[in-house]
Order: C-alpha cells, then structure tokens, then sequence
C-alpha cells in the first residue's frame, strides 16, 4: 500500500522530530557581576592574557529550535589559574591583569554568538571539592532567562565535578571541539 504524505504532514513530522530540549540550568556562583566590557566578543586583551587560547561559538535557540535574536549573554569565567577577576574571590590562585573574565554579547539575527576567551583552570572550593573547568552564561531575552554553565567534554574532571554530576541531562552542558577549525575551537548551542 502506498501512503501519500501532504506538506503540511511532513513539515509536522519534521518540527515533532527536531524539538530541542532546554539546556539545563546552573548555579549562578558568588562571581557574577555585570561586565564593564559590554558587547566585546576577545576575554584575553587581543591574545595578552595568560593560557591557552579558545573560540567559543554557537548558537541561542528555543524550545523548536528556532534562532533568537538579539539575545543578552553575559558571560564570565576564572583565568588559566583558576581565579575570577572578582573581588569576592580570595583563592591564593595567581591574578592575570590582561585576562577580563567577564563580557557581555548579543546574539545576531540568526541566534549566533562567538567569543575569544582562554582555557579556564580548575579551582578549589573547599578541602575537598575542586571544580572543573567550565565557563557561566546567563542568557537574556524578553520573555526568559537562563544562568547555566559550560563544560568541556572529555575532561576526565567532569564526573567528579558535584554540580556536573548532578545535573539532569548534563551531556547538554558539555561544548564539543570543532574540528572543522585551525585554532582550538569550542561549540555550545543554548536552548531557552
């Protein structure tokens, strides 16, 4: 028996089968402040600041995985020793000057964002917990908002990691190297 599908049908088959699902939300940290270098897409001082140095992209998307656009990121992260540029943040761990470590974006019209930003170190927060690498976004638009947190995946760290660990769906957190670049380069797609 041969079945005839109409447009309509098909286009409805394809939204169902491409529904994306939230990225899951995370703490916010004691380090958030509002980024003095507003809509400035290079953390590491035009490539001064100490570390290895990455691209993040990706792209801000809803629940159907349609782009939004003019989307707010504030974004911020420790340094390559493992320390915020926060004055909240009295680890011993060694200040960089020429890394920022906060930066605020807006997504363009089709939802997509890019920054430069070094490999973010590692911290203790107590005796016995140390994070991570991973990197804060709080993700604005008129109708939501998002704090979460992004995870480089393969990092053996990840699992001991105690807000990794349990986070529902937390394969979502982890950005994927990009092969398809020369210099080391991360994507992590945000759902809202």
């Amino acid at each position: 028996m041969l079945l005839l599908l109409n447009a309509s049908f098909v286009n409805l088959i394809k939204a169902t089968s491409t529904n994306c699902k939230n990225t899951p939300p995370q703490s916010t940290g004691p380090f958030y402040k509002v980024p003095s270098k507003i809509f400035n897409n290079d953390m590491t001082n035009n490539g001064k600041a100490s570390g290895k140095r990455i691209k993040v992209y990706g792209k801000v998307l809803d629940n159907k995985c349609k782009p939004i656009t003019n989307a707010v990121l504030d974004i911020w992260q420790a340094n390559s020793f493992g320390k915020y540029n926060h004055q909240a943040d009295l680890s011993e761990s060694r200040k960089d000057n020429d890394f920022y470590g906060y930066i605020r974006l807006e997504s363009n019209e089709e939802g997509e964002y890019s920054f430069n930003t070094i490999l973010p170190g590692s911290y203790k927060v107590s005796k016995n917990l140390i994070r991570t690498p991973h990197i804060h976004f709080k993700v604005t638009n008129n109708q939501k908002q998002l704090t979460t947190q992004m995870y480089f995946k393969g990092n053996e760290m990840n699992n001991k990691d105690f807000l990794f660990k349990n986070t529902y769906n937390n394969n979502a957190l982890e950005a994927r190297i990009d092969q398809s670049f020369s210099n080391l380069t991360y994507k992590f797609d945000i759902i809202i």
